[in-house]
């Protein structure tokens, strides 16, 4: 099945993937076990996700569902907060519906620092597809999703250094952390991302490539992306009033920033 996708893994990759340790909860989650729920996944909406892989057990029966996602407090946010992108199809959610989460007791899995690129949860999620009593999956095969699209290539604004290339721009976006928009506006305009680097789909045969490591270079595209913001501000700043509608009274401000922090 990985074969197939054009994705592998080694044996010690795998069983260090089996041994990443689970944490049971009740469900619902409640006053009491809400702090230890998001000091594990985190708050949804807040930088630095975690990935990993959760698992659905009906007490009833023992059936279970595995799922897996780059952002766990997002998408378990998504099924406690019966969100529409989270459709009420499949086995799942009907008999979540049915029974309701006190019927369910869910485990969860963090992958560590050193896991936590590459779809490596992907990996764990298929490997629990393998079981039968994974009954309440109706897809039993994962979707590792890096082939979809063309190669993406990122190289300094000359083209002389080959940063990274990723066989789409799922796989680039999972890696470094890129909005797919983004991306895609730097591949169509030919605009530069964050004044430093270039993203094309052409390759450039002169580059040479950068011998600096995914992590690294996830952390060099966050320092330029703050040198970029901040200069960004510093030409987009502009004065600007407020008017009290009930007293009539007008505040100027010389920014936005200074505004919002006027207004808290």
């Amino acid at each position: 099945m990985l074969h197939n996708q054009g994705v592998s893994i080694t044996d010690s990759e795998l069983d260090k993937l089996k041994n990443i340790p689970g944490v049971k909860f009740d469900l619902p989650i409640n006053d009491q076990t809400y702090p230890s729920f998001v000091g594990l996944v985190g708050r949804p909406k807040t930088r630095g996700p975690k990935a990993g892989v959760y698992i659905f057990t009906h007490l009833a029966t023992g059936s279970k569902y595995v799922g897996s996602s780059n952002s766990l407090s997002r998408r378990l946010d998504q099924y406690f907060s019966s969100s529409p992108l989270i459709k009420e199809t499949g086995l799942l959610l009907p008999l979540i519906k049915k029974d309701g989460f006190s019927s369910f007791s869910l485990e969860i899995f963090v992958m560590p620092p050193e896991l936590s690129k590459d779809y490596y949860y992907l990996f764990l999620e298929q490997y629990h597809l393998l079981y039968k009593d994974f009954d309440l999956n109706t897809q039993r095969i994962v979707n590792f999703r890096v082939n979809q699209g063309t190669t993406v290539y990122m190289y300094d604004l000359k083209g002389e250094i080959l940063y990274y290339s990723s066989t789409s721009l799922n796989q680039l976006r999972a890696h470094l952390g890129l909005h797919h928009a983004t991306c895609t506006k730097c591949i169509k305009e030919g605009t530069s991302y964050v004044d430093f680097f270039k993203i094309t789909d052409k390759p450039i045969e002169t580059a040479q490539k950068s011998e600096i490591s995914t992590l690294e270079l996830a952390s060099l595209i966050a320092e330029k992306r703050a040198l970029s913001l901040k200069s960004l501000s510093k030409i987009t700043s502009r004065p600007l009033s407020l008017k009290d509608v009930d007293t009539g009274e007008i505040l100027k401000f010389s920014s936005i920033t200074s505004a919002t922090a006027y207004l808290k």
